[in-house]
């Protein structure tokens, strides 16, 4: 194998240099040491799908179009989901193929439907909504593999109401037993297949980071040192150092490893849960009131139900009331938002826990109420009061805020939400508003920009930490995984090539290469859409 990257969603280097330090991570530990380790910056809005795609295509997501996983639609607002075929933009294992090497990627994000060349092949990742024909290339890889690696999936099965349910060590143990399919499935690729570039990425990483970084960090004020889940973000780093160590059987002194995240993690101040709330408060955002008590109740009575009844039971409940009621009352439940908002009166909006606010803007906007001539005002407005939010100990809220058109360039910049926010890491909001609360569970942990890169083996220069003026980005990595394997550079990307890597001090070599053309991209069916909310849900990200 000439190239193995390894992706850990969320890693960061907070806690990997302590841990490895501390000897905690054995592999990563003598990989940073005999190789070179960086931090890497993600996307500006710090999200997987952007920056995986960033990632996969040297892109900046102004070109490659994809932003998030799920969003709402400007111009009816409903709500819409995205997969690795709505991409623009060629894939790294494009460039590779076309450079007569062979490939294969297992469970990267925003690879849905899978794509491979001759001898190579695809396993999707996140962003599919189900373990179907589509997710593999070849198609009859799917029966292979599951017959090899039968517990093979993309995250483990009813996380949600384990997560609602206060069942943390069972939910730790469902993803230390997944990191193992995951792997043994890696393994049954590796050695059958043997491909020159293959590609896997875990997850447990990000869903740990979201979920446990509490009881890891002693700054977050709900840490308790005697918790007993006080290691178990640790127990998943170790079991994620242990998987990496059995992929590298597959290498050798001539293999090029590379172990990298989409973007960081890090203690959540809990600040963009009441990012909704502030826009109200400042009369940006209008809201109706609340929906009658019979629907609050029943609400209330759905979630009390969810975290007490045992799974068998409520999977009983879910198979009498059939599937379409089922879906009828999640759609209320994902609508009343939305439907809460008194457009008219609103002219800037957001969902709690995004860190995105988004113009209600007229000609774009189902019901745009702010004129495209007052759209800079409405934002420098906005970011002023921003950046003038105080926490209760006088703390600024917000570090910086920032416009689509500062951070994204390309034909579909227009996608992006219209203001990016940063939040300063010394603030802190306290609980999140009831409205979060009653959904069961919130995330303890936040996304921030840096990730994590490290190098490893021919060619790659063993300088141990790298100290640039500026770090390396996401769209970085196409351009210097391709010249350090020796091998062109397209013409034409957003990322450059991180030449201190590169112990040869080699010119970099530039190819103009022609965009092929894919098979039309078709859209997601209803229930394909069902089940990629069912799954997002589970994790956090609805």
């Amino acid at each position: 194998m000439k190239i193995l990257i390894i992706g850990l969603d969320a890693a960061t280097m907070d806690l990997v240099k302590p841990w490895t330090q501390a000897g905690h991570l054995p592999t990563l530990a003598r990989l940073m040491q005999e190789g070179a380790y960086s931090m890497l910056l993600s996307t500006p809005n710090m999200h997987s799908a952007s920056a995986w795609t960033s990632i996969l295509t040297g892109l900046n997501p102004g070109r490659h179009g994809l932003y998030v996983f799920s969003d709402r639609d400007f111009k009816t607002a409903q709500q819409v989901f995205f997969k690795g075929g709505d991409r623009q933009g060629d894939l790294l294992t494009r460039h590779l193929s076309r450079q007569g090497l062979t490939t294969g990627m297992l469970n990267v994000p925003m690879t849905y439907p899978a794509e491979c060349s001759a001898g190579g092949f695809m396993i999707s990742g996140l962003d599919a909504p189900s373990l179907n024909a589509n997710c593999f290339c070849p198609p009859e890889l799917r029966e292979e593999l599951l017959r090899v690696v039968p517990d093979y999936h993309f995250t483990p099965a009813r996380l949600g109401n384990l997560m609602s349910a206060g069942k943390i060590t069972e939910a730790v143990e469902t993803w230390l037993h997944l990191i193992g399919h995951q792997t043994a499935a890696a393994e049954y690729l590796l050695n059958k297949y043997q491909p020159d570039f293959f590609m896997t990425v875990y997850t447990a990483s990000d869903w740990g980071g979201h979920n446990l970084w509490k009881y890891a960090d002693e700054h977050h004020p709900d840490y308790d040192p005697r918790s007993p889940h006080r290691d178990s973000l640790l127990t998943i780093y170790r079991a994620l150092d242990a998987a990496i160590e059995r992929l590298l059987q597959y290498t050798n002194e001539a293999t090029q490893v590379y172990v990298i995240s989409d973007h960081g993690m890090g203690l959540h101040s809990g600040a963009s849960y009441h990012l909704a709330e502030w826009l109200e408060q400042r009369g940006y955002m209008r809201r109706r009131k609340p929906v009658e008590k019979g629907a609050s109740l029943r609400r209330a009575s759905r979630r009390a139900a969810k975290n007490i009844l045992p799974t068998k039971l409520k999977e009983k409940i879910k198979a009498k009331l059939g599937d379409e009621r089922v879906q009828q009352l999640q759609a209320a439940d994902k609508d009343s938002f939305y439907a809460s908002i008194d457009w008219a009166e609103t002219s800037a909006y957001t969902e709690a826990g995004r860190h995105v606010i988004n113009i209600n803007l007229a000609g774009r906007n189902q019901h745009g109420s702010v004129a495209a001539a007052d759209y800079v005002k409405v934002c420098d407005k906005l970011m002023t009061d921003l950046l003038n939010w105080k926490d209760a100990r006088g703390n600024r809220v917000v570090e910086r805020v920032t416009r689509r058109d500062e951070v994204y360039q390309g034909e579909y910049a227009e996608r992006a939400s219209d203001l990016y926010v940063y939040w300063n890491r010394a603030a802190h909001l306290g609980k999140p508003p009831a409205e979060v609360q009653a959904k069961g569970f919130w995330w303890s942990g936040d996304h921030r920009p840096e990730g994590i890169l490290i190098g490893h083996g021919k060619g790659i220069r063993p300088m141990q930490e790298l100290n640039l003026p500026t770090p390396p980005q996401v769209y970085d990595l196409v351009p210097t995984l391709l010249h350090l394997a020796g091998l062109a550079v397209p013409e034409g990307l957003d990322g450059r090539v991180i030449e201190a890597l590169d112990a040869q001090d080699s010119a970099v070599r530039f190819a103009k290469m022609s965009r092929e053309t894919t098979d039309e991209n078709q859209a997601l069916s209803d229930e394909e859409e069902r089940l990629i909310e069912e799954k997002l849900r589970a994790l956090g990200y609805l």
